[in-house]
């Protein structure tokens, strides 16, 4: 069920980014569209080099604005497709007396739902769509991730010392019973420790997030930024580097 439910949400995405590209053109020749960013060599050469060489960032089709008629100045994402909307995409041009342009941390995060696509599969659309529908703005909130996921951890780890305690205290079971009992323990320790994805939402804005620090963009404090929150993010951009989609185990990212 999961494989067939995966394979629609594929389809489906796929099938809202191909008429998504197809009105872009046409929006484009009648000279309506958003102008088109043309990221500065270095943007694209940095922009290479943060996520490894897994997505080339000239080959998407990048609009500063939002399509004409549609009140919505939030940026977003389809495959090959990117609309800024009110952000600028780029900083720190040379008309503005600085000489190291920088990629903004919103086209970063449009650019991991590119990655996405190509990691994960045209369904991410569909995924975004459903987290945003069902949780809002708290769908980009990837610190309650990880919170929930040390919580999910700590429940398991308590039902294991639990188990134990039991254990020590029935040691007059039958060799069938506690046979029995084994086995439930380590199904529902595995089940609990099967690793769950990562929101899309959450995963991209952690990228953004890591990038916006790595760069400047955020004040690096102590207290902003505790060891936990350092180690998901590295790791975060460890797998983007590699083409690894994240996943929860426990504390892990």
């Amino acid at each position: 069920m999961r494989t067939i439910a995966g394979r629609a949400a594929d389809t489906l995405g796929r099938l809202i980014a191909v008429t998504a590209r197809a009105l872009d053109r046409g929006l484009d020749g009648l000279g309506v569209a958003p102008p088109a960013l043309d990221l500065p060599p270095q943007v694209r050469d940095d922009l290479r080099v943060f996520f490894g060489h897994t997505i080339d960032p000239a080959a998407v089709m990048i609009r500063r604005g939002h399509v004409p008629g549609v009140p919505h100045p939030r940026a977003f994402a389809l495959p090959g497709l990117i609309y800024l909307g009110v952000d600028q995409g780029v900083v720190g041009t040379a008309a503005e007396g600085i000489d190291r342009p920088r990629a903004t941390p919103t086209l970063v995060h449009e650019l991991v739902h590119v990655w996405q696509g190509r990691v994960i599969g045209p369904r991410y659309v569909v995924v975004a769509l459903a987290e945003q529908a069902r949780t809002g703005r708290r769908a980009y909130d990837w610190r309650a991730v990880l919170d929930n996921a040390v919580f999910d951890n700590a429940v398991l780890d308590n039902a294991v010392l639990d188990g134990a305690s039991r254990d020590r205290a029935s040691d007059d079971r039958s060799p069938h019973d506690r046979a029995s009992q084994d086995r439930a323990s380590h199904d529902r320790a595995h089940i609990e420790r099967t690793p769950r994805g990562f929101p899309v939402e959450a995963h991209a804005q952690l990228v953004s997030d890591a990038y916006a620090l790595r760069f400047g963009f955020t004040p690096v404090t102590a207290s902003a930024t505790p060891s936990r929150e350092l180690q998901a993010m590295e790791e975060a951009l460890t797998g983007l580097r590699a083409g690894r989609a994240p996943t929860l185990r426990g504390r892990a990212v």
